[in-house]
This record gives C-alpha cells, structure tokens and sequence, in this order.
C-alpha cells in the first residue's frame, strides 16, 4: 500500500483530500505547523516556508500530494493594495522546490500538484507566484501531473462574509468565474492520484459559470440578507490582469453553490 504524503492536509481542500485517501485506506502523512491529535493518519511537523521537516516528511513515501499555498488575500477574505505588488513565494516556490528536491532524492513516484486555473495568463503577484510553482515541477525530475483548479466556494464566501456588514456592495458585473466545491475537486484529485503521473490534467471548475455579481445575489438569498449590490464595469485590461475564471471545457464538480451555501449555512449540519 503506497504511503501518500498529503501538504496543506490541514486546510479546506487538504482535510478533503485525507478523508479519501483515509476512506480507500491509504496510509496518510502530513505535514504540518501543529500538528493533529488523530492517530489515524502520520504528522509531521514542519514548514515549508521555513524547510522544517520537509526531508522527514517526504522519506519513505510514493506520492506527494503538494495542496499547501499561501494567500494572504485567501487568509484574510480581502484585497489590499499590497496584494497588486507583491505576493510571498515562501511555501509555494521555496517550499516546492524543497519538496520536489527530497522527492527527487526519495525516488517518489508522483508528485501532484494541486494549482489554479489561468495562472500562466494573469499578471497578478499571488497568481505569478503560482505559475513559478508549475514551472518548478514541470522542469523537475520527478514524475508529476499538475491539477488545475478554479477558485473554492469557501474563498468566494470568505469575501462575501467580509462585506456582510457594508449597507453597499461593489462588485464587478462583467467578471464570470466558475466556483468549486473543494469536495468535488478533492474526488478529482483522488482519480488523478490513482491514474498516476499524466503531466497537466484537464482543468475542474463547478457545474455554474456566472458573474460575481449573480454569485453575490444568490449568497443574499440563501444567507438570507439584504445589501445593495453596485454592478461596476471592470476595465478590459484589469481582467485580462486577473486571467482567466472559468474552464468551460474542463471537468466540472456537482455542487452548486446555492447548494454548498445551504450546506454550510450558519447552525447547519
């Protein structure tokens, strides 16, 4: 039974991506900061933005699924005028060239990379520094596939919440993106893990592509509040800044958004 070593398996995506593995009883290694109390998976703790770890957390197993990324952006729900300029590169081009380095060394046989659609078009820092980290595994010696994904339902309601409190919301109405539910994805990156290393994999997005003025009405509706929404107009060279949201021709997920906000509506489940 080949041991898969799971990054980021503490965040949205990477507790979904365990529980597979753990559910096709896969033996599961984290690595993490703090690691957990469950004695049904193997913690490591460590870093990747600081290199803490990572050679023990990479000895002995077969395959690296890489999720772990670092948003200030995502962790706060908001854009700052800082995150135009310049975005950390410690845990997802250091951290991945650690990474690949020691799986270079173990002789892993996959390493897969979880990524985010459209990031080798947009020209914004966090999505360069994204790009940077493909190019890593791309170029390295270790046999991979890289999963393209869109944006998480849970980041796009993280900015929602943070404006729940503002009387006016302005939001670009002519920026389409294709949310996913991370548990549909988390399914995807399990059959990808399970086909072996395939290079670049068709992109996963969600079953609905809309605006993000749409995808706030319907978080109104479902959270059941009342704001004004402003469409704004976003100039042509800001969304061609932004790259590309949706993957129309990709794989897609099952979860609508009006049913993962029910789903996770405050006192639910």
């Amino acid at each position: 039974m080949k041991t898969v070593l799971v990054t980021g398996g503490t965040g949205h995506l990477g507790r979904d991506v365990v529980r597979l593995l753990k559910s096709e009883g896969k033996p599961v290694r984290i690595l993490a900061r703090n690691p957990g109390q469950t004695s049904d998976v193997e913690w490591i703790k460590g870093d990747l933005g600081t290199g803490q770890g990572v050679a023990d957390a990479v000895a002995g197993v077969d395959v690296v699924v890489h999720a772990a990324t670092n948003s200030p952006a995502a962790q706060r729900g908001m854009l700052r005028p800082r995150d135009f300029l310049r975005s950390p590169s410690d845990v997802d081009v250091d951290g991945t060239r650690m990474l690949l380095a020691e799986a270079s060394k173990g002789q892993v046989e996959h390493f897969l990379h979880v990524s985010i659609i459209g990031v080798q078009e947009s020209r914004l820092p966090y999505s360069r520094v994204k790009a940077a980290a493909e190019d890593l595994v791309h170029g390295g010696s270790v046999p991979w596939s890289i999963l393209p994904a869109a944006g998480f339902y849970w980041l796009l309601a993280r900015m929602f919440d943070t404006m729940a409190g503002r009387r006016v919301w302005p939001l670009p109405a002519n920026l389409d993106m294709q949310p996913c539910d991370t548990a549909d994805f988390a399914g995807y990156v399990i059959a990808c893990l399970n086909d072996g290393p395939r290079g670049v994999r068709p992109e996963f997005g969600g079953p609905e592509i809309r605006s993000v003025v749409d995808f706030a009405r319907q978080y109104q509706a479902v959270r059941d509040i009342r704001r004004r929404i402003l469409p704004l107009h976003m100039p042509a060279r800001m969304l061609r800044a932004a790259g590309r949201q949706t993957c129309p021709d990709g794989r897609r997920g099952a979860t609508t958004w009006s049913d993962w906000l029910a789903r996770t509506r405050p006192g639910v489940g």
